[in-house]
């Protein structure tokens, strides 16, 4: 039986340091919510103040988000000669507005945005636990504002979540089918946003299911994977989480090996998420 993970949600953040930090992700990503990556750090508050503010000057360099555009894009390419089905024209059959369909796009298109980042993060994290070097490679200089690359706008985008223990039959069932094909300790927070649309997660999981189980797509996580490793060492700041650093802020050892064990298990499934956030994102055209 899979351990269970742990999440603090924003609702449920009771420590300053921990709001703070959430209310600094989401401006720092431009994104509406705090993903279940930086959900889990917050099990231990102390240790999500003392990582965020380390990463935090890499996130917000130019750098940082080529690197991350590259490891999205090493999913759009690969994924270019897999058949993918119009999705759209299956909801519209099932009397589905634009209006809805443009709202998932709008969706969609945020988890494509930051799952990189979240993967290129989880690695750089895991191997600083593991007291590996992580980053410093430098920036290349002050920018211009006018050069620089402005990272996506999405926290105006509202959307809600279908929570496992409140899904409807019709979900739940996908639910468990999906953490039964792709072995997942939780449902992530992308496909219970596509729940909120059940149609639409239905009709996306008919066409990836198969695919999840096809060889092509376990190459294709691994090499996500090790792109993304590939760019958290590339990080323009460097990363350091050292024992001594860790003991001083309380945090023992105890502590660091369930943080080894959280990060180690989001770095393992961004690959496959970012792969599945792209089949969903062609399918809406």
């Amino acid at each position: 039986m899979t351990e269970s993970i742990p999440f603090v949600r924003e609702s449920e953040a009771t420590e300053e340091r921990a709001r703070e930090a959430f209310r600094d992700i989401k401006n720092a990503l431009r994104v509406p919510i705090v993903t279940l990556l930086f959900q889990a750090w917050a099990a231990v508050p102390r240790f999500l103040d003392l990582t965020w503010r380390r990463l935090r000057p890499s996130v917000l360099t130019v750098e940082f988000a080529a690197l991350a555009s590259k490891v999205g894009e090493e999913s759009r390419t690969q994924t270019t000669g897999w058949p993918v089905a119009d999705h759209a024209a299956q909801l519209r059959g099932r009397a589905v507005s634009e209006a809805e369909i443009a709202r998932m796009r709008e969706v969609i298109e945020l988890f494509a945005e930051v799952n990189p980042k979240l993967a290129i993060l989880a690695c750089a994290v895991e191997a600083a636990l593991a007291g590996k070097p992580v980053g410093g490679v430098g920036t290349s200089g002050p920018h211009r504002e006018e050069e620089r690359e402005r990272p996506r706008e999405f926290r105006g985008v509202r959307f809600s979540l279908v929570e496992e223990r409140e899904a409807p039959p019709r979900v739940r069932a996908i639910y468990e089918d999906m953490r039964a094909t792709m072995h997942l300790p939780f449902i992530e927070t992308e496909y219970k946003a596509m729940a909120s649309y059940p149609d639409w997660l239905e009709v996306w999981w008919r066409d990836c299911k198969p695919k999840v189980t096809d060889a092509n797509y376990e190459l294709l996580a691994r090499s996500i994977g090790v792109a993304a490793l590939g760019a958290s060492k590339a990080l323009p700041h460097g990363l350091f989480l050292s024992q001594d650093l860790l003991q001083t802020h309380g945090i023992d050892e105890a502590k660091r090996a369930e943080l080894r064990r959280v990060t180690g298990t989001f770095a393992r499934l961004l690959p496959s998420l970012i792969i599945n956030v792209e089949l969903a994102r062609r399918g809406l055209g």
